[in-house]
């Protein structure tokens, strides 16, 4: 026999957004925009070349 699988409710907009400002809160994420820009850089940037 196949297994019934139950679709995920789809999320509103709204509630999408509750869930990840909520998320945010839990694990104490900043919002301050500098500190973003400072994170986001910090990860998109080409790591320096080692010279041996």
């Amino acid at each position: 026999m196949a297994k019934e699988r139950r679709q995920k409710p789809v999320l509103t907009d709204e509630e999408r957004h509750r869930r990840f400002i909520e998320a945010a809160h839990e694990i104490e994420a900043s919002e301050d925009p500098k500190a973003f820009d400072k994170a986001f850089k910090r990860v998109t940037s080409k790591p320096p070349e080692h010279s041996n």
